[in-house]
């Protein structure tokens, strides 16, 4: 034979088994099967070949090393002792009952294995129709995100103009005091000396004026608006994104809003900070206060 070593070992299913030490490394045209009356007779059987021929095993510690499987690695054998082995069993056919399956049958039967049925065919075509199915729905995913985040955008550069435009309106008459910033988010606030009639505002912009929206999804620059008036003039809180803090969870929607108002929000950043405790005397909580009284010793600095 052309091969080092073969390998005496019970198995239930012969191919099944030489899968677990490398099929391809099986040359099954020089192989021989036996089939036995039962399972115990294929283990006595077994005992007897590696007793006989022990002499003839190689070393498991070289099968190893050569690449194959620890897992019976003792049941390997010289080829010098085949023709022997051969002779063997065909000499002692009566005391060991058994069928001889040819390499040639071996063979036959691992080709026609690796050969895929009909079933195992559809399996494959269902799975490819499966992941095909599922690209093109990550594809339109990835198409329709695309779409979201354009179409924000675009809605986006309708609005800044309107908020750059009342930004610089309030900086020139003087009426930007500074940023209030919580937990909860951050504020504009703006202030006049002059006490505002009824209905009045300082904040010129209709709370809708300042909305987006994009496919999924929707959402405002300036949040919220409280002014509170008194005799002493006129206080302003209008909130800002959440995109402004760039707290917490930062969307790819924050990024593009931060990237459409870069320079108002620069600007905003530069403002003074307006201490909680003026705040929260100017605006308790409760909502909106058209005539509040502002305390005494409250003082807002802004320009006029």
């Amino acid at each position: 034979m052309k091969h080092p070593r073969f390998k005496i070992g019970k198995a239930n299913n012969i191919l099944a088994r030489a899968r677990s030490f490398r099929r391809e490394t099986i040359d099954f045209q020089e192989s021989l099967g036996l089939r036995l009356v039962s399972e115990a007779d294929a283990y006595v059987l077994e005992k007897i070949l590696h007793r006989t021929f022990r002499l003839a095993g190689v070393d498991p510690l070289e099968v190893v090393a050569s690449g194959g499987s620890s897992d019976g690695a003792s049941e390997w054998f010289s080829t010098s002792c085949w023709a022997r082995l051969v002779r063997y069993l065909k000499d002692n056919q009566d005391l060991y009952p058994h069928e001889t399956i040819s390499g040639k049958e071996l063979a036959a039967l691992l080709k026609e294995q690796l050969v895929p049925s009909q079933a195992v065919l559809s399996r494959e075509q269902i799975r490819k129709e499966k992941e095909a199915r599922r690209n093109e729905r990550e594809l339109e995913a990835i198409e329709y995100r695309r779409t979201q985040l354009e179409c924000l955008r675009a809605s986006l550069n309708t609005v800044q103009p309107i908020i750059a435009q009342e930004l610089d309106r309030l900086r020139l008459n003087g009426n930007i005091a500074g940023i209030y910033e919580t937990s909860m988010g951050a504020c504009l606030l703006i202030a006049d000396r002059v006490p505002l009639p009824s209905g009045a505002l300082l904040w010129g912009l209709k709370p809708h004026s300042t909305n987006y929206e994009y496919p999924g999804g929707f959402g405002s620059i300036m949040g919220g608006f409280n002014q509170v008036t008194s005799l002493s003039g006129t206080v302003s809180k209008v909130g800002l994104p959440s995109a402004y803090k760039r707290t917490g969870s930062f969307s790819e929607e924050d990024e593009i809003i931060c990237d459409v108002f870069r320079e108002e929000f620069e600007w905003l950043r530069q403002l003074q900070q307006i201490p909680d405790a003026w705040v929260s005397v100017i605006f308790p909580i409760g909502g909106f206060f058209p005539h509040y009284q502002i305390a005494p010793n409250w003082r807002m600095r802004w320009k006029k």
